[in-house]
């Protein structure tokens, strides 16, 4: 136990193995023999890591864990993601779900109102929306909180990783509770788009029995039914659809131009030529990354993981109490909880170690 422990605060940290050695006076087969299990550190060694990484002794040493899958990000990263970026976006995402656990240990549980389907994409979008409470033809304006309600568990990943805007997954057994993690950097109305992928994920691949690009194109399919119902666009699509008609349905639909041209694509509500046209004057004007106004629109926050905090430390949010009973270093604790962070104490992403 103690050494996946030493692992997690390590890779949390940003730390080779070699470089968390020279941090505490070993060598990195020194390390690797702590993670293996095969050499257990004294108490000495265990105050020294705990200090370099962050972590307090309680964080190495509790007494249960219950491990959040790895399986998920692996299947779903890109090759564009490297090893080290999965480790840590897969331990950051490991601390988030230890810290609701703990933060629901004394508190009711949200039941869990997420089907799990062997539909079509489209048609799995469609009662998803009605066991969501979301009627049919109208836009989401509040799909995070509306996922929280319903018992789905969001968790902020403070880690920003181009090819990969999040993951999903079902934890636990023998009730087992779906879980998002969303990592950050995201601007406009991305984040909508990636939760609707990850709900189709968790919808209809609980188990995968489909390759990973076809589970990709399924999970698209249906976040656009869901955020982008058939019957409703070809309603509001009118001819001649382009982008200064589109514009005023990104901020009704709460999605982006490109996601719109899509729809229209899939619709068939224009042709190969025009969507291959629409989408290069998204190009020519520079739009891929970030569309106009984009950077003005709030971003979404999930809320239930800071309400249990509230609910049992106060608010403003006991950070240092909450550190010294999980472990967490308290900067990690505020970015996972989405509050602000002690200036003194800097950003998680930052704290890597300098070396000595």
């Amino acid at each position: 136990m103690i050494g996946s422990r030493i692992k997690l605060a390590r890779e949390i940290a940003g730390l080779t193995q070699t470089e968390l050695g020279e941090l505490i006076g070993t060598t990195q087969s020194g390390i690797a023999s702590m993670e293996a299990n095969l050499y257990r550190p004294s108490p000495e060694y265990l105050k020294v890591l705990a200090k370099e990484t962050g972590f307090g002794l309680s964080f190495f040493e509790p007494s249960h864990v219950d491990e959040f899958p790895s399986g998920a990000l692996l299947y779903r990263a890109r090759a564009a993601v490297t090893k080290a970026e999965r480790q840590r976006a897969h331990g950051l995402t490991s601390v988030a779900f230890e810290l609701a656990l703990f933060l629901g240990q004394k508190l009711k549980q949200v039941p869990v109102n997420l089907p799990r389907l062997k539909e079509t994409p489209e048609r799995a979008a469609q009662i998803t929306r009605t066991s969501l409470g979301i009627a049919p033809h109208v836009p989401v304006v509040d799909l995070m909180q509306r996922l929280e309600r319903n018992g789905i568990l969001i968790l902020t990943v403070p880690r920003e990783i181009s090819a990969l805007d999040g993951f999903a997954t079902w934890v636990g057994s023998p009730y087992p509770r779906p879980v998002i993690a969303l990592l950050g950097g995201k601007v406009g109305y991305r984040i909508n788009f990636t939760l609707g992928e990850e709900i189709g994920h968790l919808v209809l691949h609980s188990p995968l029995t489909v390759s990973v690009v076809e589970a990709d194109n399924q999970a698209r399919a249906f976040a656009q039914e869901l955020l982008l119902p058939r019957e409703a666009m070809i309603e509001e699509m009118r001819s001649p659809i382009t982008l200064s008609n589109l514009a005023p349905l990104k901020p009704r639909w709460n999605v982006s131009l490109q996601m719109l041209i899509r729809r229209a694509s899939d619709l068939k509500l224009i042709t190969p030529n025009q969507y291959r046209y629409l989408n290069q004057q998204i190009r020519t004007s520079g739009w891929t990354q970030i569309e106009p106004g984009d950077e003005r629109i709030p971003q979404p926050k999930p809320r239930l993981m800071r309400k249990m905090a509230e609910l049992q430390y106060g608010t403003p949010i006991e950070l240092g109490k909450l550190s010294t009973e999980t472990g967490i270093p308290m900067r990690l604790i505020a970015e996972l909880l989405g509050v602000d962070v002690p200036k003194r104490l800097g950003r998680v992403l930052d704290f890597k170690p300098k070396s000595k």
